[in-house]
């Protein structure tokens, strides 16, 4: 198996930041408000990305082959829209990401929706999620450290696994759990920021524990980014694979499905 995406930040110099714009971010409805410790909430509801980009603290990235993300009413996991990401691995790394680079709290828990198409195969891995730092405030470098992935069973089911960058094999000892095609599927982590062998790591799926990651540096700086989308090293089919995302959260208490 390749070393984990190293992710992708030595292959991208710099993130694109999003612009801010003017008008007002709408934050949509996960059904309370806005209560039970949301800080921050992505619905695609407005039909484009302002959610992620319009305060300045979050936007796009790709590999350049791939499009941006973008808002789509072709699938929603609640409401109208929901994003959609698309990417062709096929000869080398190909990803596609929203990113967020605050609220970055000291721990928070970091929540998905997921639709994965039922033709999936994968060769060796699926990257969804990711976290990665700044070594300063203002560095527009990003390093990855963590990468939430999928990967395949000898029976082509798809189940998460949890990397340290650049690791060959998975942290810990991880159940195999499928993720469901064509069905939209959760995942919430538990994210505690340390720069020594404090760090935790908690992933849930649809609201079942499957990892849980003590212990560990899981950032060397105060300076977090999280994505969102989907990247791989190796072929994927169908190519061009497009994802579907929705209902992404950032909150100070566990929200489940």
């Amino acid at each position: 198996m390749p070393f984990r995406l190293p992710l992708l930040a030595p292959l991208v110099a710099a993130v694109l930041l999003g612009g801010a714009c003017g008008r007002r971010v709408y934050l949509g409805n996960l059904g309370d408000g806005g209560g039970a410790g949301i800080l921050w909430q992505a619905t695609f509801e407005p039909g484009d990305l302002s959610e992620w980009r319009a305060d300045g603290n979050g936007g796009v990235y790709t590999d350049g082959q791939a499009p941006d993300p973008v808002a789509t009413q072709d699938q929603a996991h609640r409401g109208r829209y929901s994003g959609l990401v698309v990417f062709s691995p096929t000869s080398g790394a190909a990803f596609s990401y929203l990113y967020r680079e605050q609220p970055i709290p000291s721990q928070a828990y970091y929540g998905a929706w997921f639709l994965i198409p039922t033709s999936l195969q994968v060769r060796s891995f699926l990257s969804l999620l990711h976290f990665g730092y700044h070594q300063t405030a203002d560095d527009p470098n990003t390093t990855a450290i963590w990468d939430f992935d999928l990967q395949p069973e000898t029976d082509g089911s798809l189940v998460p696994r949890l990397y340290q960058t650049g690791a060959a094999s998975p942290v810990a000892a991880q159940p195999a759990v499928p993720v469901p095609p064509a069905t939209w599927v959760h995942f919430e982590l538990l994210f505690k920021k340390a720069a020594d062998a404090t760090g935790h790591i908690v992933v849930w799926q649809n609201g079942v524990q499957v990892m849980d990651v003590q212990n560990v540096v899981t950032a060397p700086t105060d300076w977090i980014q999280w994505d969102v989308g989907g990247g791989s090293l190796d072929v994927i089919t169908p190519t061009p694979l497009s994802i579907y995302i929705d209902d992404v959260t950032i909150s100070s208490t566990r929200l489940g499905p």
